[in-house]
């Protein structure tokens, strides 16, 4: 065996033939998915293949597909037994300094990231159609006799539900390699941020941003799609913990067009024009707050999509730097998802880390931008409609706190954060039944002008405790990395047979 894999190694490295080298890179990636639950992988452990991958990729960066199978090797390499031994692509991933190649890998993974978003876009195109006549007739029941009549006609809901189980394809296995390239390579994920378009019509991040919508906007579908949601996350919350990447992600300076999933309601504002990266993140974890609501819910996922809005506005909050944004929506989704939790609690409850991981994350963030929004909410109608959320699910926060609170815990994270937002809710509650006596509802005007009036009375302690988070530790997520790793894996033995 050991002389297969020298064999392998030194024509992937070296062989003149590009079609020869393609094969044994195709046999590899057999070899080592097929084989990564048994010893077989150990052989490539000792023989260490990285540096003939490189090669490979400089010398077939003009095909993209080939250089993608090297980059999911090269991530399916690295993740293997990488928690148990010491494993020489992980460390070798940590040592990696080659800018030249580190730059082929990211427009690599721009390029599958962008089939990934085309995929999703066949099945559903989601931008809004111009106006033309041909919509016009579609739209009245006479397609028959505009333009598009010999279009073929798009899926029913059922037929797009079906093709939506089954994207993104295998080419999603580079995204396990994309995780384990930007959690262990400061460069990567540099080069990931800043790199400008080359081969394809759109910066790398942009379309890993827009891909990275798509797969988490439908990752309810399944645990693979969840998966594969997951490890984008994973990616992006490496990055806003960066301190350099992070303030180019939220600088003005950074600006690009990110194009986002709008393939079910509710859907966010549509913005077309360039923006800061910052507010295409804020938007991609909203809309996955939003539409991936069930019973079974995905903690790990919506633990994720919350840390990252809040990893991104301790930030803003820090720097002083205000964002344009539809902040409103944000709150939305906030009392959504806590209003969800509460109403199912019975259902919720039992799910593995939700309290800790999720449920004091939603109120760490939500009493945070309470505290210390006016640091960096752009305007004073921002906090102000945070303010008359908070109103208006008094009694939700506290069925909320009476499903997950724990009373012998009082200095909990999630005691402190929701005792704060009870707070300051019942303070404003107390001023509109002194004001307007026992009506039942309030005017949006009635309310609004007693949130202005009730910021001199509002005694909002500050608790430096607030917003705090911890920085990301990939053993914390020892079980939960490998399930994940088991379905890049899998496609990546399917790849390596296409």
């Amino acid at each position: 065996m050991s002389d297969l894999v020298h064999t392998l190694e030194s024509i992937i490295r070296q062989a003149t033939d590009e079609s020869l080298r393609t094969k044994a890179l195709d046999v590899t990636l057999a070899l080592v998915a097929g084989g990564f639950h048994t010893s077989l992988v150990s052989y490539f452990m000792h023989r260490d293949l990285f540096s003939a991958l490189t090669k490979y990729i400089h010398d077939v960066d003009r095909n993209p597909i080939p250089g993608l199978k090297a980059f999911v090797l090269i991530g399916v390499l690295s993740s293997y037994n990488k928690f148990e031994t010491q494993n020489v692509y992980q460390n070798r991933l940590e040592d990696f300094v080659n800018v030249d190649t580190i730059r082929l890998l990211v427009q690599s993974f721009a390029s599958a990231s962008a089939r990934i978003r085309d995929q999703y876009v066949a099945v559903q195109d989601d931008l809004p159609a111009a106006w033309s006549l041909n919509s016009t007739l579609s739209m009245v029941g006479l397609r028959a006799l505009s333009a598009d009549a010999k279009k073929p006609l798009p899926p029913t809901e059922e037929e797009a539900k079906t093709l939506f189980a089954s994207t993104p394809n295998q080419d999603a296995a580079c995204i396990l390699s994309l995780y384990s390239f930007v959690q262990a390579n400061k460069i990567f994920a540099a080069n990931l941020v800043h790199l400008s378009p080359d081969k394809v019509r759109e910066m790398p991040f942009a379309i890993f941003l827009s891909s990275t919508s798509y797969i988490s906007h439908h990752a309810y579908r399944g645990p693979r799609q969840s998966a594969y949601a997951v490890l984008n996350l994973l990616a992006i919350r490496n990055m806003v913990e960066d301190p350099i990447l992070v303030k180019r992600i939220s600088s003005a300076d950074a600006k690009l067009v990110v194009r986002l999933c709008r393939q079910r309601s509710p859907h966010l504002p549509l913005v077309t024009n360039a923006r800061v990266p910052a507010i295409a993140i804020l938007d991609i974890c909203t809309d996955t707050l939003s539409h991936n609501l069930r019973k079974k819910l995905d903690v790990q996922l919506y633990g994720l999509a919350l840390g990252i809005i809040l990893r991104i506005v301790t930030y803003l909050e820090q720097t002083k730097t205000r964002l344009q944004h539809h902040w409103a929506y944000i709150w939305g989704s906030l009392i959504s998802l806590m209003r969800f939790l509460a109403q199912y609690s019975s259902d919720l409850g039992y799910l593995r880390n939700i309290r800790e991981d999720l449920c004091s994350t939603l109120a760490n963030l939500a009493a945070f931008c309470l505290s210390k929004g006016d640091a960096f909410l752009p305007d004073p109608a921002s906090f102000d409609d945070l303010f008359y959320k908070l109103i208006e699910a008094n009694d939700i926060l506290v069925k909320f706190k009476q499903a997950y609170c724990d009373p012998g815990s009082p200095s909990s994270t999630l005691n402190r954060s929701v005792e704060a937002l009870i707070s300051v809710s019942s303070h404003y509650h107390s001023l509109l039944k002194a004001q307007h006596g026992r009506k039942t509802h309030q005017s949006p005007a009635a309310i609004q002008k007693v949130i202005k009036e009730g910021y001199e009375t509002l005694n909002l302690e500050t608790d430096e405790r607030l917003g705090q988070w911890e920085r990301w530790r990939e053993n914390n997520w020892k079980p939960e990395l490998k399930k994940m790793i088991r379905v890049a894996v899998e496609d990546a033995r399917i790849l390596s047979l296409t």
